[in-house]
């Protein structure tokens, strides 16, 4: 390869505004830590001294990106910060940023991934993504998930407003939700953050489900993966449902959703 060619392989860098790039890392500073900071610490957590910090966070309170408290000299996000996080919030697509990672973890896999959201009938497919070997089961794009005789179905139960399940359950014909599945209650579910299921809705079949949150805290859509009975490893620490796990989570960062790190850690060991 010639020094053009290698050149011309290489990724353009395109040059940007350094100051900007390093003010901007006390606002992202500010949203991370979610609590009022004070100068020193914001500029020890930066890596840059407490008078160039102020300088800074001056510009940033002026332009409404941060605010301080004038009793206790505390900074915090500001107003116009708030506007930017909501504006980009309306332009994020729940089902389109799932559907990305599903097609990706269906390709790294090789089972199927399919995405539900609650709709009219109850948990619904509203994305299927096959593997280059597909499974045949009788489930694709509109079928309703039982609410409790699925780990699907049991993601929604879990994590759904109480009061929604009650009415869907009242106005659900006696049978067509399934029955409550002894080996996995709704509480077992909510501790693990994952259900899964072995045969117990689609015969043959086992699964795992993981739930992606909103930036409310609640509940946006369901990611189940899947595949024959033979060769899924159902272990609740198996790669499979780690891959599962760290792809709804990363959807559910996308949407803006933040967990506390205690409830990370323990949702990584499927506690």
């Amino acid at each position: 390869m010639t020094q053009t060619e290698s050149m011309k392989s290489k990724p353009r860098v395109q040059a940007g505004v350094q100051s900007v790039e390093n003010g901007l890392e006390l606002v992202l500073l500010l949203a991370k830590n979610r609590r009022a900071m004070k100068l020193t610490e914001v500029a020890a957590r930066v890596g840059i001294s407490p008078a160039k910090a102020h300088r800074y966070l001056v510009s940033f309170v002026r332009a409404g990106f941060v605010t301080q408290d004038l009793e206790t000299g505390l900074y915090g996000l500001g107003p116009v910060a708030l506007e930017f996080s909501l504006a980009c919030l309306a332009t994020l697509e729940p089902i389109e940023i799932a559907s990305k990672e599903a097609r990706i973890l269906s390709a790294e896999t090789g089972c199927t991934v399919s995405i539900c959201v609650w709709g009219s009938f109850g948990p619904t497919v509203v994305r299927w993504n096959q593997p280059t070997n597909p499974v045949m089961v009788n489930v694709g794009l509109g079928s309703v998930y039982p609410l409790y005789h699925s780990a699907t179905g049991r993601i929604f139960a879990a994590f759904m407003p109480p009061e929604v399940i009650r009415k869907y359950v009242a106005s659900t014909p006696v049978g067509s939700s399934g029955k409550k599945t002894p080996g996995e209650t709704v509480e077992e579910v909510r501790k693990r953050g994952m259900s899964r299921s072995y045969g117990q809705h689609i015969e043959g079949m086992a699964s795992f489900c993981a739930p992606v949150f909103d930036a409310n805290g609640a509940l946006a859509l369901s990611m189940t993966i899947l595949g024959y009975k033979e060769s899924f490893d159902y272990r609740w620490d198996s790669p499979l449902a780690s891959m599962l796990r760290d792809t709804a989570n990363r959807c559910s960062k996308q949407l803006g959703y933040q967990i506390e790190p205690s409830r990370q850690e323990a949702l990584n060991r499927g506690n």
